[in-house]
């Protein structure tokens, strides 16, 4: 019989007392599982004057409007916008809504549209001086509840703080996971130094955040995760889902950990029994897609108990669900249970699942103590050491995560991009390859953004009532589009060792 979900330990048998981790997923969905169809996105575009800042600016210097040569924020924006609707179906629904102090709707039907149209509206020049992220959440949810797709999503892009509105961190956190519940979820591009990239992160609980920095290469950086948004977007077979886990009250939980498709350490998700009760894990997932690149994962840090036991101790058990409402679907409950043995040398048949969370600790240490130092020399010794960590776990993307930040406090960037870009960059290197996820999207470049700008200002007669006049900042026509933006498959969890089910509290 098919597992629903996927159980696995990185050992047979546990010493007393050792550390080991377990691997939680559900099963590998297929299209015959499909919950509902249909992909609706709302990418709400930050419409700002801090956005009219040069793209590779380390010192907030704008962009010249009248100089194709300068590259603004605003031009990367545009570009992500339209390479992302170029790897969406194209009867997919869109809608394009910018925000300063107000929040608008500036384009809604479908990615073939905007990409044949590629240009819309922007805010009044007079309230552009604020920042309402509150109001675009709002708005965007408000147009992506409308839509009875499968997945829905909306794509925050923004390159600064919020100052109008909301602007209570934890307020806005809240606001993106009443919406995660209702199937409506949100990913999260922060540009430049200006981004507050850990209130950003909090707007993406059951979704993706990144950052583009302050480079040359910004716009080829904002391809590649609009590529992968769009991937995480596409074909996706149940808007939601969620799977709860009870682990013995003999086994202390000591970390709970997303693996793919993007890793972090998961923060407030574990109701501890303090040895008394049961343990409780709460994981909410987002849009699940079809076949191996859909699949959520992850992974439990867990302490066995200092006494032998005569046979195989239940270590937890897991049920849960896809889909919501009158459409949500049951998962059959899993468990696992392992034999707690006097053996050191109880062997570790699953190396990669301590090197996966190994490396999520390590890149939260890191990044955490780089964040707090005192000076740009202490934080590129800091990330100079996390290289050399992330070569013993070993974690080859890691560390050159790690080098890359280096990198860029020895060329002065703003110290803020590099620590955002290293902690948007280091969170996306999970167990998949992401060499190999997609196949090529053409993207306009700097060079051509500014050969489209000297055709235009050659034409003085021009008159495209979508674009932006009067009062109103636009945003340009549409460059090249194609490819797929698929990805690869990658293995799931090996097949877990199957325990007797255990009542909770039970011993």
């Amino acid at each position: 019989m098919t597992e629903d979900i996927k159980i696995a330990a990185d050992r047979h048998e546990v010493h007393l007392g050792d550390e080991f981790v377990v691997s939680v997923a559900p099963r590998i969905l297929r299209r015959a599982d499909r919950v509902a169809d249909g992909v609706a996105y709302v990418l709400a575009v930050d419409d700002s004057w801090s956005m009219g800042i040069r793209a590779d600016s380390t010192s907030d210097e704008f962009a010249d409007p009248g100089n194709p040569d300068d590259v603004s924020r605003k031009d990367v924006a545009e570009a992500g916008v339209r390479e992302l609707a170029a790897a969406l179906p194209q009867g997919a629904r869109v809608e394009v809504v910018t925000f300063a102090q107000n929040a608008g709707v500036r384009f809604s039907g479908t990615a073939d549209e905007l990409r044949r149209k590629g240009r819309w509206n922007g805010n009044v020049e007079d309230e552009r001086r604020w920042t309402n992220i509150e109001g675009a959440l709002q708005r965007s949810y408000e147009q992506l509840e409308r839509q009875q797709a499968g997945s829905r999503r909306v794509v925050l892009l923004s390159d600064g703080l919020p100052n109008y509105g909301e602007t209570d961190p934890q307020r806005l956190a809240a606001l993106a996971r009443r919406a995660a519940d209702r199937e409506l979820h949100t990913d999260v591009i922060g540009i430049g130094a200006g981004a507050d990239y850990g209130l950003l992160e909090r707007l993406a609980p059951t979704g993706m955040t990144e950052h583009v920095a302050s480079r040359a290469t910004a716009a080829e950086a904002m391809k590649q995760i609009t590529a992968r948004f769009a991937a995480y977007g596409r074909d996706v077979v149940a808007g939601s889902g969620e799977l709860s886990l009870e682990i013995n009250p003999h086994f202390q939980v000591l970390g709970v950990y997303q693996i793919d498709p993007v890793r972090r350490r998961l923060d407030g998700v574990l109701s501890d029994g303090g040895g008394r009760r049961p343990s409780e894990i709460r994981l909410t997932l987002g849009a699940i897609g079809e076949g191996h690149d859909g699949q959520p994962r992850y992974a439990l840090k867990i302490r066995a108990p200092e006494r032998v036991s005569a046979g195989p101790v239940p270590v937890l058990k897991a049920t849960g669900r896809i889909g919501s409402g009158a459409d949500a679907r049951a998962l059959e409950p899993g468990s696992l249970g392992l034999p707690t043995v006097d053996n050191p040398l109880a062997q570790n048949i699953r190396p990669d699942y301590e090197r996966e969370v190994a490396a999520v600790d390590l890149e939260r240490e890191i990044n955490q103590r780089a964040d707090a130092a005192g000076s740009r020399a202490e934080r590129e010794r800091i990330f100079e050491e996390g290289v050399e960590r992330a070569r013993r776990v070993p974690d080859p993307d890691l560390a050159a995560v790690f080098q890359q930040s280096a990198g860029g406090l020895r060329e002065g960037m703003q110290e803020k991009d590099v620590m955002n870009e290293s902690r948007a960059t280091s969170s996306r290197s999970s167990t998949r390859s992401k060499r190999d996820w997609f196949q090529p999207i053409p993207v306009e470049m700097p060079d051509e953004i500014r050969a489209r700008r000297r055709t235009r200002s050659l034409d003085d007669d021009e008159d495209d009532t979508g674009g932006a006049h009067g009062g109103y900042g636009g945003y340009g026509s549409a460059g090249p589009y194609g490819g797929s933006g698929a990805r690869p498959g990658a293995d799931g969890p090996d097949a877990p060792t199957q325990p007797p089910s255990f009542r909770p509290g039970a011993s």
